[in-house]
């Protein structure tokens, strides 16, 4: 259970429960396979592959995203 936010600033995965949102800062890849309770925000030259369950918002500013799981917002 990650409480808050996590900023995501290196390659690497998220997995489990994360209580608020996810940043995927430019340059890294991401994999998300847990949920996340709020929003994944996906910067520009970021690639996140998303398998798990996002309650919010896939935010796009310019990365490059794969949903093969649910998104909610």
């Amino acid at each position: 259970m990650h409480d808050g936010d996590v900023i995501m600033d290196r390659d690497g995965r998220v997995s489990g429960m994360v209580a608020g949102d996810v940043i995927v800062r430019s340059g890294c890849d991401v994999r998300i396979s847990g949920m996340v309770a709020g929003d994944v925000y996906v910067e520009a030259g970021a690639r996140a592959r998303i398998s798990g369950m996002v309650s919010g918002r896939i935010i796009d500013r310019g990365g490059s995203i794969r949903v093969s799981g649910m998104v909610g917002g």
